[in-house]
């Protein structure tokens, strides 16, 4: 027999635990509790967000909502900021009894004390689904602020023994001066028949941590009530780190470097011909055996203080060297950026990164490639040493300092052996606006990997996940260079 649904002395289609305190207007986003019976937090810092405890009188109800969910069938979400499962249908249109109350629910009972409770105007679109996560998702920073989101909210419904150890919190952000995030000040974990909502706005930087727990799911059911749009001030514009010509090293030093097979004339004509034809290739032991393994030597030995935290985290998240130790790293570096190394690349690629390159008829040779750059000038050159370890990643955004030019992208991969996609770490390219993945590249150690990607082509580097916690070295490196004719 169906056990009824709890109701309220006021009618609500389901009983709060207690009564929300819709008179507490003027006390709105203290700090504090919102009486000592309710244990609600309206908090103010670093924005406007609330929680609620225990929302539903009826456990038995939760359960049974849950089971009903459970029965949806959900699709995968995979991308530069997401990996989770959501249901394929909007909760507006599903009709099963208890989704149908708890919809009811939300978009009568709470959305009105909301608007009450926060002055906040809101209309009667109300975004509403469920989202599954399990080991290894994660949703990363992001802002929520889109047309006229005006507040977001998460029903949790996960197991009572969710741990904070398990993951999945909710990571809230403060800004700096320039309106991006700077650090995670506030972390509030999954308890089942919770109610967070927050208010969506310029600076409401949020992530959903890494589900770290194999055998639990992170059920929720999230969304956004709306209403009429504000305004977003401009959002703050990178300046990219300019791009140098190439420089002169001594002929012994660059031979010392690189794989012979790479300076054969056959086999560069034969790599040419698969990369007119794909606009991408990997070249395979690179570097010569001896190099390789001095340069992995001592990037595993430098400590953590040299390298530095790159950021924002709405944009990138990932370890750099500094450019100041006269070492190794360097050599490999000046290596890259050579007038040798633009030549070979150029006779590799049918590129002209070297006014000395030998370039045939057919290169180059049509309309669209004609047309696809600016004014040539000199070949320029821009590398970074980076260090990849558990929770980096970076993420296609707007003002992306990769995108808008035309380039050779040239990635050489260290101490990766047997890596393995799961593992994160993959460059995936895509389509601006597209969500279908046009080329991944998945680390190889001493491999070079050449891809020659257009304006309209944006790149991320996929999340490194807890699984390479279980690899010995738990971390790689790569020298990444960007070419431009």
């Amino acid at each position: 027999m169906t056990t009824p649904i709890s109701q309220d002395p006021g009618g609500s289609v389901l009983g709060f635990h207690y009564p929300l305190p819709v008179n507490c207007k003027t006390e709105c986003y203290l700090p504090v509790p919102i009486g000592t019976s309710t244990n609600i937090q309206l908090t103010q810092n670093p924005f406007c967000h609330c929680v609620i405890p225990n929302i539903i009188k009826d456990q038995d109800f939760v359960d049974r909502l849950q089971e009903e969910i459970l029965d949806l069938t959900f699709s995968e979400k995979n991308n530069d900021l997401y990996k989770f499962h959501q249901s394929l249908e909007d909760l507006k249109v599903i009709e099963s009894p208890l989704i149908s109350r708890l919809r009811s629910f939300i978009y009568k009972d709470l959305l009105k004390w909301i608007q009450e409770v926060t002055g906040i105007e809101l209309n009667n679109n109300v975004d509403m689904s469920c989202a599954s996560y399990r080991y290894t998702d994660i949703l990363l920073c992001h802002d929520d602020e889109l047309d006229d989101r005006r507040v977001a909210f998460i029903y949790y419904l996960v197991p009572k023994s969710w741990r904070e150890e398990d993951g999945g919190s909710l990571d809230l952000f403060c800004v700096d001066s320039k309106g991006e995030p700077r650090e995670i000040v506030k972390s509030i974990h999954p308890k089942r028949n919770t109610f967070v909502f927050f208010e969506v706005g310029p600076t409401s930087f949020h992530q959903v941590s890494e589900i770290l727990t194999e055998d639990k799911t992170r059920l929720s059911v999230s969304g956004w009530f709306h209403g009429p749009p504000v305004y977003r001030p401009p959002a703050y514009v990178e300046i990219p780190p300019s791009p140098q010509p190439y420089l002169s090293i001594e002929e012994e030093e660059f031979y010392s470097w690189i794989n012979p097979l790479y300076l054969d004339p056959e086999t560069q004509a034969e790599i040419k011909d698969t990369f007119k034809e794909e606009s991408q290739i990997e070249l395979h032991c690179f570097l010569q055996e001896d190099k390789y393994e001095a340069l992995m030597t001592v990037l595993k030995s430098k400590s953590d203080s040299q390298w530095k935290k790159q950021g924002p985290a709405h944009k990138r998240h990932y370890w750099s060297l500094d450019n100041e130790s006269p070492d190794i790293v360097q050599s490999c570096v000046r290596f890259l950026q050579s007038d040798a190394m633009f030549l070979v690349l150029s006779s590799l690629t049918g590129l002209r990164l070297h006014e000395l390159a030998q370039v045939s008829d057919d290169d180059d040779s049509d309309d669209e490639c004609d047309n696809k750059k600016d004014t040539k000038g000199q070949a320029m050159c821009r590398s970074v040493v980076r260090r990849w370890t558990h929770g980096c990643y970076t993420l296609v955004h707007d003002s992306d300092i990769e995108s808008g030019s035309w380039a050779l992208d040239a990635v050489l991969f260290i101490d990766c052996d047997d890596w393995k996609p799961e593992y994160g770490g993959v460059t995936s390219y895509i389509a601006k606006g597209e969500k279908e993945e046009l080329l991944s590249v998945c680390p190889k150690a001493n491999g070079l990997a050449l891809v020659y990607r257009d304006t309209e082509t944006c790149k991320f580097v996929k999340h490194l996940n807890k699984l390479i916690t279980e690899l010995p070295n738990k971390c790689f490196y790569d020298i990444s260079s960007v070419y431009y004719e």
